[in-house]
């Protein structure tokens, strides 16, 4: 295998690592490496002699009588894009939409939606184009699937999309899906074009399908409960920006599960008063490894 296919093998499998020890969103540490995967991709064209590109060795191959890929490339190939401009539409989902729904429903069932709405649409694509030649690569099954469970879930939440038109106003999540459907089409239309859409339509009907399913798996949280938290502790210890706008959406959200996650979500940002370290929430306390304890 080419090393730089090695090496695109360990940034995916380091992003997904870093995201669980440091508690980091896992749909950006993806988009990172998801770019990294893409410069080893160019970098391994440009230099002879080192065997198969990394598009070639971790893409979703199928063409019969030729050659099938292995079975471990249906992970890979969301990591492998086909060129700039896919590449860039897909990392515009990841950092400005994908990361909101993540904070919400927890990391572990954003990536059970991602990963299984990424494989779900693979399969439907598989089974449309039985019998035919294709290569199937990129992120978009996976983030049809967000987008869907984003607006199954949420279904009246509306979404400001960062991008630089004044004047741009919020609008349904649900129309933000549909019209990242309708640009990708868009852009890759034609006989050129190379879109699979069933891959598309697939994860985004298993986003809409399926999320409230996913929601009913426990989740990695807290260990007290939000409703019985003593909310003027945590607003003496909002003393940044971003803590006090945790702390907001924390008081404001209905979901049990939501509410939790943004308490995770504010113990994660807390230092601690005494010796600025990390915070942990263990048993009803906030506690620091200098010995610092608050009870909630």
């Amino acid at each position: 295998m080419n090393p730089f296919s090695w090496g695109a093998l360990a940034v995916i499998l380091g992003a997904v690592a870093f995201s669980a020890w440091k508690r980091a969103l896992l749909s950006l540490t993806l988009a990172i490496a998801i770019v990294l995967v893409f410069l080893l991709d160019y970098t391994s064209a440009l230099i002879s002699g080192l065997g198969p590109r990394v598009f070639s060795e971790l893409a979703w191959i199928n063409v019969p009588g030729v050659y099938v890929s292995p079975a471990w490339t249906v992970v890979t190939t969301i990591f492998v894009h086909a060129g700039f401009t896919h590449l860039m539409l897909n990392l515009l989902g990841f950092v400005l939409i994908t990361p909101l729904l993540e904070e919400r429903i927890g990391t572990v069932r954003w990536a059970l939606v991602f990963f299984v709405g990424a494989l779900f649409g693979e399969l439907v694509f598989a089974v449309v184009r039985f019998g035919q030649p294709f290569i199937l690569v990129g992120a978009s099954g996976g983030l049809m699937a967000v987008l869907g469970a984003f607006a199954r879930l949420y279904p009246r939440e509306r979404i400001t999309l960062f991008l630089p038109i004044p004047g741009l106003p919020s609008v349904p999540v649900i129309w933000v899906a549909l019209g990242y459907l309708l640009l990708s089409f868009a852009l890759f239309a034609g006989p050129a074009g190379g879109i699979a859409y069933e891959a598309h339509i697939g994860g985004l009907a298993f986003g809409l399908v399926f999320a409230p399913l996913i929601m009913r798996l426990p989740a990695k949280s807290s260990t007290a409960k939000v409703g019985e938290l003593n909310l003027a502790v945590l607003e003496g210890l909002a003393t940044t920006r971003e803590l006090r706008l945790i702390l907001d959406e924390l008081k404001s959200a209905d979901v049990p599960e939501v509410r939790s996650a943004w308490l995770d979500k504010f113990v994660a940002n807390l230092r601690c008063p005494t010796c600025d370290g990390p915070v942990r929430l263990r048993r009803g306390a906030l506690r620091s490894d200098c010995g610092w304890r608050q009870p909630l």
